[in-house]
């Protein structure tokens, strides 16, 4: 960043010039295309995607409606220029579903999360008839867990169910050089959720 000459320096004028709206846009870019990693650290959107929700977007060419899954990108939404979300529509879950979501961070005040996990599970005499499960903190958007979800339909939900469907959410996992923990915490948050 261009800084004012030592001579021209005072009290009443700032030192560094700044950047121009050029050189702020060319930075963001950079940033944007970096190619770095980074998990998707929202609650909310992995509550949404396991309950099925729908988005509505408004723009300059009218509206549309995607699946919440659709919504999320690696870096970025899929937010064209001059749109927002204008409505999120939830469906009500079936009749004997069960809605969980657990957390673990490192702080118990408002943090971001470690891994998360999010579940909607219909249960009929306790097998299994329907599940949809979201995984957060995982991956840059939040991941539909469609491994653990056929793991448990049409079983008994019990412990066994659980640590094989456990073991499914983590299969294909390629933790980084310092995130390996993740894989158990994950494997550990799926259980609860399903023994729930």
């Amino acid at each position: 960043m261009p800084k004012l000459p030592v001579a021209e320096r005072s009290l009443d004028v700032e030192d560094a010039l700044g950047l121009s709206s050029g050189e702020i846009e060319g930075e963001a870019n950079r940033c944007f295309n970096c190619g770095c990693v980074s998990v998707h650290p929202s609650d909310m959107g992995v509550v949404l995607l396991a309950l099925g929700a729908q988005v509505k977007i408004a723009g300059p060419g009218g509206t549309r409606t995607i699946p919440i899954e659709k919504f999320f990108g690696s870096l970025r939404n899929t937010l064209e220029a001059d749109e927002m979300v204008t409505e999120i529509q939830v469906p009500q879950p079936p009749d004997g579903a069960k809605q969980t979501f657990f957390k673990f961070r490192l702080r118990e005040s408002v943090d971001f999360p470690i891994v998360s996990v999010a579940s909607v599970i219909t249960i009929d005499g306790g097998v299994c008839q329907d599940a949809r499960i979201a995984l957060g903190a995982v991956a840059p958007a939040p991941v539909r867990a469609t491994m653990v979800e056929q793991a448990i339909k049409g079983k008994a939900i019990n412990a066994a169910t659980a640590e094989s469907a456990a073991e499914a959410a983590i299969t294909g996992a390629i933790p980084l050089a310092k995130n390996a923990y993740k894989v158990e915490i994950t494997k550990t948050l799926v259980k609860r959720a399903i023994l729930a």
